[in-house]
């Protein structure tokens, strides 16, 4: 059995540090809420869409596969529900805030 030898800990950084390269990452990883709303109700249109064309494609007999057209519906599905629950979490949130005394 193999034991990893113990090895020397770096020290703690100072505040200032940390906050120089925290400001650096989280910018580039960070969204803002605005664009993460929008990019999933894009993504929930794009994907009902999708859906409203295989429903189309299947009522007019043109479509091969049927499992295709039902995993298309279910991702749009999916996809609608994700923005649902998105705006609800975020309007509930909202009122939290605004309920909360100073």
């Amino acid at each position: 059995m193999f034991i990893v030898p113990i090895s020397r800990m770096d020290g703690v950084s100072s505040i200032e540090e940390m906050n120089k390269t925290g400001k650096t990452e989280n910018k580039a990883a960070r969204q803002d809420f605005g664009a993460v709303l929008e990019q999933a109700i894009e993504q929930a249109d794009a994907a009902q869409k999708q859906m409203e064309e295989s429903d189309i494609r299947l009522a007019m007999g043109n479509v091969d596969d049927l499992h295709t057209a039902l995993i298309q519906a279910e991702q749009a599905a999916t996809a609608i529900e994700f923005t649902t629950q998105l705006t609800s979490r975020a309007v509930s949130a909202y009122n939290q805030i605004m309920g909360m005394q100073i």
